[in-house]
């Protein structure tokens, strides 16, 4: 702290800054298609525009963000006050990035002399390494500007919602050494946020309200080397842990080092198709970036940029998905949800006893309770998702212990969900009560997502199909659990429970003329009659009747719902149909992942196969191989890629995970770590996909290695290794 204290200013030495802010702009999000650069670590990450900077003012999210606050909103560079060339990037590391630039005509230094080499790391802290050379034959003297800037503007700001009132931001200040910067705002609430940059080796000749100049003088071929860190501090405590600041080298070598000791404890896939190895390599490095602390612990974040924080339902999605390879992570998930797990009834927040949480949110909207985020309980899915998650973590784990600690959370989950159900006259449902609350509160939780077939919305209270599927196999799976910590009445309750709900769904949801479930029962239960892929989220849980499950998959894969990248969410014979719509006839990659598991659990391995490929087809088609949040509905014709959807997010939580969970779902594992023993049970692998290798899978204590390969349609198993007790049963 002594460290930290010296460099701070003092709270009176600031003085307000009353000019208008991007001179009196309001808060606006354009949501039009561009290129965003992201690099991510622990709770803070940068959102860059393509040439690898954070312009000023501008509206489409670019940013440096901590605790869901922009830290940054400027960070630019020019030389001689015009703007550096790009030549190259990479950030292909997900936490660290390396930008190539050099000079268009700059003032009377002829164009391509000059280089700039920018390294950006983010550790504890945010460090760049800034290296000029002149390739030219004379030597030339030129002025480094980086202009930084700072709004301090909570992500609900940068989303578009304007406030009724701000806190007061501060003039930039610097040290007596020109050494440092500080940018500093004073919350509604009384927090003082502060920005630090630091700059090391050489350092500006002067500092200008924000901009820091460097009067440099460039000979032939001897680079000038400059660093700095940026420091963010809240009431007057860093939010790095007051790491010491070591420079730029030993911060990348720690980051890397961190995420190689991560990868060796991981489970790895790998196969003979080199691309798809490359989507591999991506899946796990995304989600090492999307690991995200909070005062509870750790969690996964949904995604970036809009969604950098802790989620029910992502957390829960994302941990059934990667729980064979990172089991760790998925109990992490468990751990967090139940961290935040409802208490007490808040009509605000809508907590209720034994809810999941839906969104937490740390930035100053929420400390000031502008917005209901601390956390939001406003899902009517989390629940059931994260008690599927904690059975399906003790099927591999077999840790009964672990399970004996959370059965109180649980049982709680249960008292809501009762209650739930007394109140939506048998079904989970759902209604806007406070303003602030979401309209939709499934996973389509946009305010037009939920229809009938005429296109009207439908009304409230309302009870989409897949949350009824989703408690009926949580009533099946945690009564199996129950079995095991010896509460066999509680199990019978359950097992009964499920029986019921499944005879009122395939009452209720059936729609006979469309052979097909309904997307929704409204407030008096009429159905919302459209087609959507929210059927396809009850094929995994068994919930329906073999023939009738077989016909929701028949029609799932026809041309209506499937694009040919992928299922639409919503049919493209729909009236309300829109293939750059977010919930409306896009193509999401977790819909899709949950519905191939379906597919298999009836099967139906070749359309299973199908999913597979077309989501790898996504990951090819995107840079470094990343699978976005959703992309446009479009149709595949000929050679078009996949078309972009605006404001996507990427990396993604659930999109990294769709791809391990369906080669999971390929292989068809069936884990019972508590009786050390686990099936492969006709295992069927795509014949391109070459031999697929799987080192260090976890079964309770033991670990495995498997090879698979597939010939004439046929896919085998190979044991390569096992330590420890376990049996592996392979039925083909």
């Amino acid at each position: 702290m002594a460290e930290l204290s010296q460099q701070l200013l003092k709270p009176e030495n600031y003085q307000v800054d009353t000019r208008p802010l991007c001179q009196g702009m309001p808060f606006v999000l354009t949501d039009a298609a561009h290129p965003r650069l992201a690099l991510k670590h622990g709770s803070h990450f940068l959102i860059l525009d393509q040439l690898g900077q954070i312009p000023a003012c501008n509206t489409l999210g670019y940013g440096y963000y901590r605790q869901d606050t922009r830290h940054l909103s400027q960070w630019e560079l020019t030389l001689n006050d015009i703007p550096l060339s790009l030549l190259s990037s990479d950030i292909k590391r997900g936490y660290s990035g390396g930008f190539l630039y050099t000079n268009p005509l700059t003032g009377d230094i002829p164009p391509q002399k000059l280089t700039v080499r920018r390294q950006v790391t983010l550790g504890h802290l945010l460090w760049e390494k800034v290296t000029i050379e002149n390739f030219g034959r004379e030597a030339y003297d030129v002025e480094l500007q980086m202009k930084f800037h700072c709004d301090f503007a909570d992500m609900f700001e940068v989303r578009g919602l304007n406030r009724e009132q701000r806190g007061e931001r501060m003039l930039p200040q610097s040290s007596a050494d020109e050494q440092k910067l500080f940018l500093a705002y004073r919350g509604v609430d009384g927090m003082m946020l502060e920005t630090i940059i630091e700059f090391f080796g050489c350092k500006p000749n002067k500092i200008v309200d924000g901009a820091a100049i460097f009067q440099l003088h460039l000979p032939v071929h001897q680079p000038i080397e400059l660093e700095l860190c940026v420091d963010t501090v809240w009431g007057g405590h860093s939010l790095s842990a007051d790491q010491p600041k070591q420079g730029f080298q030993i911060s990348q070598a720690a980051i890397d080092d961190e995420y190689s000791h991560w990868l060796s404890q991981l489970t790895s896939i790998t196969t003979e198709n080199q691309l798809v190895n490359l989507s591999l390599e991506r899946c796990f490095n995304d989600i090492f970036i999307l690991r995200q602390s909070t005062p509870k612990g750790f969690g996964l974040a949904a995604g970036i940029p809009w969604y950098c924080t802790i989620f029910g339902r992502d957390s829960a999605i994302a941990g059934l998905q990667i729980l064979p390879f990172m089991p760790e992570i998925a109990r992490e998930c468990i751990e967090i949800l139940a961290a935040y797990q409802g208490e007490q009834t808040n009509t605000y927040t809508a907590e209720q006893p034994g809810r999941i949480m839906h969104e937490i949110r740390f930035g100053e909207m929420a400390r000031a309770h502008e917005i209901p985020h601390i956390p939001y309980y406003g899902t009517i899915d989390a629940t059931e998702l994260w008690l599927l998650l904690f059975c399906e973590y003790i099927k591999w784990t077999g840790d009964l212990e672990f399970a004996k600690h959370l059965w109180p959370a649980v049982k709680l989950a249960f008292v809501w969900l009762d209650q739930t159900l007394e109140t939506g006259n048998g079904y989970l449902r759902y209604q806007q009560v406070d303003k602030h609350e979401l309209e939709n509160q499934g996973w389509k939780d946009s305010s037009d997502s939920i229809m009938y077939a005429d296109g009207k919305l439908a009304k409230p209270p309302i009870a989409v199909c897949e949350a009824q599927a989703y408690l009926y196999a949580a009533y099946r799976e945690v009564a199996k659990v129950a079995v095991l910590l010896g509460h066999k009445t509680m199990a019978k309750q359950l097992e009964a429970a499920a029986d019921s709900l499944k005879a009122r769904f395939r009452r209720d949801f059936w729609m006979e003329s469309q052979k097909y479930i309904c997307l929704a029962l409204d407030g008096e239960n009429k159905q919302a009659d459209v087609i959507s892929s929210n059927a396809g989220h009850c094929l995994f849980t068994d919930i329906l009747e073999y023939d009738k499950a077989q016909a929701v998959a028949d029609k799932l894969m026809e041309s209506g719902l499937h694009s040919g990248w992928g299922v639409r969410t919503l049919s493209g014979n729909a009236i309300a149909f829109s293939p750059i719509s977010y919930h409306n006839g896009s193509v999401w990659l977790h819909d899709n992942a949950i519905i191939g598991q379906g597919m298999r659990r009836m099967g139906r391995t070749e359309d299973t196969k199908k999913i597979l490929h077309g989501i790898l087809d996504v990951s090819f088609n995107y840079p470094d191989n990343r699978l976005p949040e959703l992309f446009c509905g479009f149709d595949r014709i000929g050679s078009y890629g996949p078309v972009s959807y605006p404001v996507s997010c990427s990396p993604q939580a659930w999109a990294a995970g769709s791809l391990l969970q369906m080669i999971k779902t390929c292989i068809n594992f069936q884990p019972d770590a508590v009786n050390n023993c686990i099936r492969i049970v006709e295992p069927t692998l795509p014949e391109w996909l070459g031999k697929l290798t799987i080192k260090g899978l976890t079964v309770g204590k033991a670990k495995i290695d498997l090879a698979f390969d597939t010939s004439n349609g046929s896919t085998v198993c190979q044991i390569l290794r096992k330590s420890g007790n376990v049996r592996i049963i392979v039925e083909t």
